[in-house]
């Protein structure tokens, strides 16, 4: 027998430019040297993702186990929604582009060293962020930045998924502006009617920080934090990605941010694409947005961390 709880693995082979690919053999082996069995579940088989998740959710119920989700944020969060609300933990192996849900939880981003936590992190319960019943870890969007996913999709999948691909091809579908939302946003007993290009909504403090937007704190307090671009022009866009870029968004007037335990968006549309964690979805309006505390169990580091690591976590 084991000497613990089989990892069940599911990889996705095209993150971290093929390192998903290569992780199998790694892990096989660090679990050979723990004792532990290795269940690989293949993402590239019958249902893609979605089915290899749903079998290895399935197997760790019956034998006990860990589901690790080997892949970027988008992978992660395709974990966490089949996971959310059970007690299967979660393990994570980092090796997507900006791994903002590791990294603001003290996960190794270092493959082997995301690993061995996997075998030895004590499971903790973190919260999620939720829109209309589906999980997101780092952020959801929609109007223009729903409209850069789409197009840094397609930009990566021609010259290759990096981070300096990601943030031009970004920077440039920004700039090519998008029409404006007439939206009624329901947030702490009030409305208010706005029209904008995009409306953002965080969960992820290390993501906030990264691009100085003053709303971290939205986290630390178990809430979210939404953000709302005011109607701008193209030089205006163009100030905002460079601020967005130099880090220093927290001075731009264009940009309303609020905390909010929940968020209803009434927009003008039946259906509205979404971008959940760099992952698009077209869902029913209205939107609703909150948080579910303490939706899935992670395996973090047994030692609690100290400094801006540990503040930048936000709630758990």
């Amino acid at each position: 027998m084991t000497g613990g709880p089989p990892l069940h693995l599911v990889a996705n082979p095209a993150s971290g430019a093929g390192e998903g690919a290569s992780l199998v053999e790694r892990a096989r082996a660090a679990c050979a040297r723990a004792g532990r069995t290795l269940v690989l579940h293949d993402s590239v088989g019958p249902g893609g993702l979605e089915g290899a998740v749903r079998r290895a959710h399935a197997a760790a119920r019956a034998d006990g186990g860990v589901v690790v989700a080997a892949g970027g944020d988008g992978t992660v969060r395709s974990v966490a929604q089949e996971l959310a609300g059970g007690a299967v933990p979660l393990a994570v192996v980092p090796v997507g582009t900006f791994n903002f849900f590791a990294r603001n939880h003290g996960i190794p981003e270092d493959s082997d060293a995301a690993l061995a936590l996997a075998l030895d992190g004590a499971p903790r319960a973190v919260a999620l962020g939720e829109v209309n019943e589906r999980v997101f870890l780092v952020n959801a969007s929609f109007g223009l930045y729903a409209r850069a996913v789409a197009q840094r999709e397609r930009d990566t999948a021609r010259f290759g998924r990096n981070r300096a691909v990601v943030i031009a091809s970004t920077v440039l579908s920004l700039l090519r502006g998008h029409p404006l939302m007439d939206l009624e946003l329901e947030a702490g007993g009030r409305a208010q009617r706005v029209r904008t290009p995009m409306v953002f909504v965080g969960s992820n403090a290390l993501q906030l920080r990264d691009v100085s937007l003053d709303v971290a704190h939205c986290l630390r307090d178990g809430r979210l934090a939404v953000v709302v671009l005011r109607p701008v022009g193209l030089w205006g866009m163009l100030r905002l990605a460079l601020s967005g870029l130099a880090r220093a968004l927290q001075q731009e007037e264009r940009l309303e941010s609020f905390c909010a335990d929940r968020l209803r968006v009434h927009p003008r549309r039946r259906r509205i694409r979404v971008a959940l964690d760099g992952e698009l979805f077209n869902l029913r309006t209205p939107l609703c947005f909150g948080t579910r505390p303490a939706a899935i169990r992670v395996m973090l580091p047994g030692e609690p961390m100290a400094g801006a690591a540990a503040e930048a976590r936000g709630p758990a």
